[in-house]
């Protein structure tokens, strides 16, 4: 009996020790794992502030045509109407500009010249002895890369300014200053907004004032992460599966 109570004891023992045991190991499997995951995310974070970061810099291009009209509704393209109307002229512009890779601003906004290059166009006043307030003025703005753009590119503004009878004076196209979002087909996105213009002609012997258009925005690349990144995030995937694999086989 003596011997008998003695075996009993020692495998009770033995069960404890081994149940002590298994518990140490899933505590440290538990631990890798873990860390493991832990990695994954501190990956997987940064992939996607990589993502969707506005430090990576974008080229835009494209041009600009523009037309006054006089109708409540605003027109979807210039057919049959003019870009001058009194002693005021509006000529187009194309532009290739990149943005800032710190903070993703867009500016487009060099001074006029002939022809226009990288501004929004350009207005000249010459001389007077025209009223222009009432009138509208279309401006298209059309970005060819990056491709597949989606967005309204159409922004219009007020003219207002009475020259008549007068050699020298005031105009101010005033344009609706809200930001128009573009999105593009790599995933690329653009919020833009043209700046309001003020020609003052101070002509001297009829030669007028020219102002440029200008306009500024942000805009958010669609980067491709670093085969860094995915290296990282693709080791600790890796990892995990046989720490998987082995909690099942103890269970």
């Amino acid at each position: 009996m003596e011997g008998s109570g003695r075996m009993h004891r020692d495998s009770s023992s033995s069960t404890d020790l081994r149940l002590a045991q298994l518990l140490e190991s899933e505590r440290r499997n538990m631990k890798q794992l873990w860390r493991r995951v832990r990695t994954v995310a501190i990956a997987g974070g940064a992939i996607l502030v990589a993502g969707s970061a506005a430090g990576a810099q974008v080229t835009f291009t494209g041009n600009t045509f523009g037309c006054f009209y006089t109708s409540a509704t605003a027109p979807t393209d210039c057919t049959g109407l003019l870009a001058s109307t009194g002693s005021l002229t509006y000529s187009g512009s194309t532009f290739n500009v990149t943005s800032n890779p710190a903070d993703g601003l867009v500016a487009i906004g060099a001074g006029p010249s002939t022809p226009n290059v990288n501004n929004l166009g350009s207005f000249k006043l010459v001389d007077g002895d025209h009223d222009y307030t009432g009138e509208n003025f279309a401006l298209f703005m059309n970005v060819t890369q990056p491709a597949g753009v989606m967005g309204n590119h159409l922004y219009t503004a007020m003219v207002t300014g009475n020259l008549t009878n007068a050699t020298s004076g005031n105009i101010f196209i005033d344009f609706v200053n809200t930001p128009h979002d573009f999105t593009f087909a790599d995933g690329t996105t653009l919020s833009f907004s043209v700046d309001d213009v003020s020609v003052n002609d101070q002509s001297m012997g009829g030669t007028g004032t020219t102002v440029a258009v200008t306009g500024h925005g942000f805009t958010h690349a669609a980067t491709v992460p670093e085969p860094s990144s995915l290296a990282l995030l693709g080791t600790g995937l890796i990892g995990i599966v046989p720490l998987f694999r082995r909690r099942r086989r103890k269970v």
